[in-house]
């Protein structure tokens, strides 16, 4: 190959990254092209076809992790590829989205002294989310309109953002509240008081640090990725793993034992099984849409499940209960009596609820009023956020606290 390095950088650059990765696999010399120029021929494909960049290299920011641990807090650090910046540090309290240096009590140089730098490795590992995330492009229309079948189409460049968007954040918090951690035994015989204070201890479990996380999107963003949280989650509750009930509306002659072989539990039973497999990132969810049919046995796909997570029956997701607290929040403070910028109790966004909906949330809504308040309500990310200073409470509605202990998860159902 006569070329020179840099037009070839030119050429890979302009390809879309299915067609990068195969070419990483044609030869030794194209392979060691883009494992030393990466950098260079990523950013420009990523900028093109995986808009919103932002989250998706927030999906790999180490801070946060760093900043869960040790400061209580939800932060943003910079990530770099190479020496250029493609997420700068943000630090949110408040309604405009920044950390006051007060606030930080003195943790603020700390924190913005943590930046992520995307190796060769993390490279391969933007690869692997941007080339799931094609997949998840290709096969979400099919879930989105599956019970209206007759609004069926292809989504549109703008409603695949919106999808890349809720996919991002998806991912994003499965890495930091749905990976494998460790649970201390048991309470003991201590007083609700002190439950809270364990669970603000411990911010991967904390229900006001995952509200906050979901406080950093504006209520126009909450919607869509409560859309597609709960397309995917309907999707694998249907194909996946069905409730005893939904199979025999597939057959009303099995009988009941027939149907427990296929399957997950009843009704109960089996919304804390969906709600545990829906802790996998968006990557192995939708292997388990794809291939269902290479498990013959529940058990090989519960060990499959298992050897993801190894801890995934600690507790179940904690996703959906952050959205609808966020949302719910947010819904109570622009209807709220004597808040000057409050609006008519009519005039919001549907309640995300009753779904599936042939509108709204990823796809866009037919009535022009419902789709110009994505505009009204697309200002508002940071509203909300507040955090704890080592042992200091905050006077909070008691409502965040009412879910603190995480109900286990489960993957067997009892018959």
């Amino acid at each position: 190959m006569d070329l020179p390095n840099e037009l070839l950088n030119e050429i890979l650059s302009n390809m879309d990254i299915e067609t990068l990765f195969q070419m990483s696999r044609v030869n030794r010399l194209l392979n060691k092209i883009i494992s030393m120029h990466w950098p260079s021929i990523l950013s420009p494909i990523l900028e093109r076809d995986f808009t919103p960049v932002e989250p998706l290299f927030r999906v790999f920011d180490v801070c946060t992790s760093k900043a869960l641990t040790a400061l209580d807090r939800f932060c943003d650090g910079d990530v770099f590829i190479g020496d250029r910046l493609v997420a700068s540090s943000s630090f949110s309290c408040g309604a405009n989205g920044r950390y006051d240096d007060d606030a930080a009590q003195g943790d603020s140089e700390d924190i913005k002294n943590w930046t992520t730098r995307l190796s060769l490795k993390d490279g391969l590992a933007v690869f692997k989310v941007c080339m799931a995330v094609k997949r998840w492009e290709r096969e979400f229309a099919r879930f989105r309109f599956a019970g209206h079948s007759e609004h069926s189409r292809t989504l549109q460049p703008h409603e695949l953002e919106r999808l890349r968007l809720g996919l991002y954040v998806w991912w994003r918090y499965a890495r930091y509240f749905h990976a494998p951690f460790c649970f201390d035994d048991e309470f003991g015989d201590c007083g609700f008081e002190d439950q809270r204070r364990f669970w603000l201890r411990r911010p991967h479990v904390s229900p006001d640090i995952r509200c906050n996380f979901m406080r950093q999107y504006s209520t126009t963003q909450l919607h869509v990725i409560s859309d597609v949280w709960n397309t995917i989650r309907s999707a694998v509750g249907r194909e996946v793993c069905p409730s005893i009930a939904t199979v025999r509306e597939w057959d009303y002659d099995m009988s009941r034992a027939d149907a427990s072989r296929i399957g997950w539990g009843d009704s109960v039973e089996n919304d804390v099984i969906l709600a545990t497999m829906m802790k996998l990132s968006p990557e192995d969810v939708l292997h388990l849409l794809m291939s269902r049919h290479r498990y013959a046995t529940k058990a090989s796909l519960v060990q499959f499940i298992r050897l993801k997570n190894p801890s995934i029956e600690q507790s179940i997701e904690t996703f959906s209960e952050a959205i609808m607290l966020t949302i719910n929040e947010r819904e109570l403070a622009i209807v709220s009596e004597g808040d000057p910028d409050a609006l008519e109790p009519g005039v919001y966004f549907p309640q995300p609820s009753g779904f599936p909906c042939r509108w709204g949330g990823v796809v866009d809504y037919r009535d022009a009023v419902l789709e110009k308040l994505r505009e009204v309500y697309d200002n508002d990310a940071g509203k909300g956020i507040h955090y704890c200073i080592e042992e200091e409470l905050p006077d909070l509605p008691s409502v965040i606290y009412v879910k603190a202990a995480v109900h286990p998860g489960l993957l067997v159902a009892s018959v």
